[in-house]
């Protein structure tokens, strides 16, 4: 072969070479094909999931019908009876309710004797909830709104805002900006379709908008499993025993509770008995209350939370304290427990007032929302005893404390939040780098002065024989004035002076209800300062600064106590 024919040949081996792509075109064909069967198989198991949730739950695992939007439903709530269409139920599109009922959860519900779906729901709240609803899908109202006097009941809140949610959104569904359902959003066009065109169908184009439809896939169902995941604890839990429904009368008003419920604070409970062994017995209480309390336990157990103080005392509502009280204590809940003792001096009231006036403050003091546990009352000078010893040896151990005291014929309330504990070690006197702030809780008819009243770094504390002495009497400032518990805030407790005949040998036996109480001038709230009093200079007496010293009570430098209470904070 010449030179040249052996040329062409070499090129022409080479070009058939090159031309042997179309071999791995067909490879890359066929792994493309299996990628593809992949990911569908890949988005089949994701719907596969839900749909068996949704069995798992009693769901249908399919689309409802249209049709079942005009079915009135008989409902069972926590007892009470009443008809609602489903088409109100789902009105806000998304909601934990309208998923609930969108019908395919029918066979997940707990029924009563009669078939009628039975919800542990606290019974006004539905009610409410369903005549809103009513409006709002007649068009009548905007969206559905607690009142503000409803934003503070705990049981219309809690209800309200997890029946309107949308847990895939953390919003409330009947908002306008949710108001789309599950299954309304539509799918933007794809790069290649223009106006009504055609898309193009370019398998490139299609695997660019696949991935796009993929990650919304997963976010779809993402949404639908919270949704389904907020839904359950009002289903079935697959127990026959737990699902079963237990029924009290009171004043002829049916209050029914699942087992599980019932017996959520212990199989022989009082709670748990009054529905069990003791349901035919008469109830001397308004269903109100009772439905209130029933409602506390029926949450903490959805929840799976403990009952807590806040829990008690935001699902009193308008009720009278004194008959919540009685019903809580019925139904065996301990109301000294979650709502302070009904004798105390300490409200939540207080204690919201007290964080209101420590606003701000950089190093304001930690103060519990409400009385009740942690906020636990363990001292009561009318009930144990006046005596520095009474008092020391209650709050032992104890840390952080709130003193509270009331002012004999003025009525006037005193706090004092105390950072560290009281102890008394020995029998001579201490002092401690403990903080503390003292408030005027409540002041008089003409003198109606509340507020912060000053706070300091240090106390001094008797022990069980000796007092704290050197002390400044602000009545008589050329004379001196022991005390028992001293530099704590602005208010000295067991205060007399120096040279008292007839002073307890004792410290331990000195009696506390005698107070001093003052403030900085410059340190008074604005308010205050209208109020004309007699000052003190301590410089006058020898004290470095310029510092201005004012009373704080209408009685004067000093004044009697008649009541002492300390609570522990924590």
């Amino acid at each position: 072969m010449s030179s040249s024919g052996a040329a062409a040949a070499a090129a022409g081996s080479q070009k058939r070479k090159w031309d042997g792509k179309q071999g791995d075109e067909v490879d890359y064909l066929a792994a493309s094909i299996e990628h593809s069967q992949r990911v569908t198989e890949e988005l089949q198991t994701l719907s596969r999931g839900l749909v068996d949730k949704e069995l798992s739950m009693g769901g249908t695992g399919g689309a409802a019908s249209n049709e079942c939007m005009r079915d009135v439903l008989e409902i069972n709530v926590a007892g009470e009876l009443m008809r609602a269409r489903r088409s109100a139920l789902c009105a806000a599109k998304g909601s934990v309710l309208a998923v609930m009922f969108c019908g395919k959860f029918d066979a997940g519900f707990i029924r009563d004797d009669s078939n009628r779906i039975f919800l542990q729901i606290w019974p006004p709240a539905f009610k409410w909830l369903v005549g809103e609803l009513i409006l709002y899908s007649g068009e009548q109202v905007d969206n559905v709104t607690l009142t503000p006097a409803r934003q503070t009941d705990a049981p219309y809140k809690y209800w309200a805002e997890l029946l309107l949610s949308d847990p895939s959104t953390k919003r409330r569904a009947n908002d306008g900006a949710v108001a789309a359902g599950e299954n309304d959003q539509q799918p933007p066009a794809h790069d290649g379709q223009q106006g009504g065109g055609q898309p193009q169908s370019d398998a490139e184009d299609l695997s660019v908008e696949l991935t796009s439809m993929i990650r919304r896939a997963k976010a779809d169902k993402a949404a639908q499993e919270a949704r389904r995941d907020a839904i359950k604890p009002l289903l079935k839990t697959g127990n026959m025993e737990d699902d079963t429904l237990v029924s009290i009368d009171v004043l002829g008003q049916k209050i029914t509770v699942t087992k599980a419920v019932a017996k959520s604070l212990g199989d022989d409970s009082t709670f748990a008995n009054r529905f069990l062994k003791h349901h035919t017995l008469t109830v001397e209480a308004p269903p109100e209350h009772v439905q209130r309390v029933v409602d506390i336990v029926a949450r903490a157990h959805m929840t799976g939370a403990s009952i807590t103080a806040a829990d008690v005392q935001g699902a009193r509502g308008d009720l009278a304290i004194k008959g919540y009280q009685h019903a809580l204590i019925m139904y065996g809940l301990d109301a000294d427990r979650y709502l302070g003792p009904i004798d105390g001096l300490l409200t939540t009231e207080h204690l919201h007032k007290m964080r209101q006036w420590c606003e701000g403050e950089e190093d304001a003091p930690a103060i519990p929302p409400c009385v009740g546990e942690p906020v636990i009352r363990i001292y009561k000078a009318t009930v144990d005893g006046w005596r520095w010893l009474d008092f020391f040896d209650a709050v032992k151990g104890h840390s952080p404390l709130l003193l509270i005291s009331k002012v004999a014929d003025s009525n006037e309330l005193f706090a004092l939040i105390i950072e560290g504990p009281i102890e008394v070690t020995g029998a001579a006197d201490s002092e401690r780098n403990t903080t503390s702030y003292a408030f005027k809780l409540r002041g008089t008819e003409s003198h109606a002065y509340v507020g912060g009243i000053g706070w300091n770094s240090g106390m001094y504390i008797a022990g069980t024989q000796e007092r704290v002495t050197d002390l400044i009497d602000f009545s008589s400032p050329a004379s001196n004035m022991t005390a028992v518990l001293s530099g704590s805030a602005c208010l000295d407790f067991g205060v007399r002076l120096a040279a008292q005949i007839g002073a307890p040998a004792a410290a331990s036996d000195e009696i506390m209800k005698r107070c001093q109480g003052f403030m900085r001038e410059e340190g008074q709230p604005d308010e205050w300062r209208q109020w004309e009093r007699p000052s003190v200079k301590p410089s006058d007496r020898g004290w470095d600064g310029d510092v201005v010293f004012l009373p704080v009570s209408v009685k004067g430098w000093q004044f009697e106590i008649d009541e002492l209470e300390a609570y522990k904070l924590a």
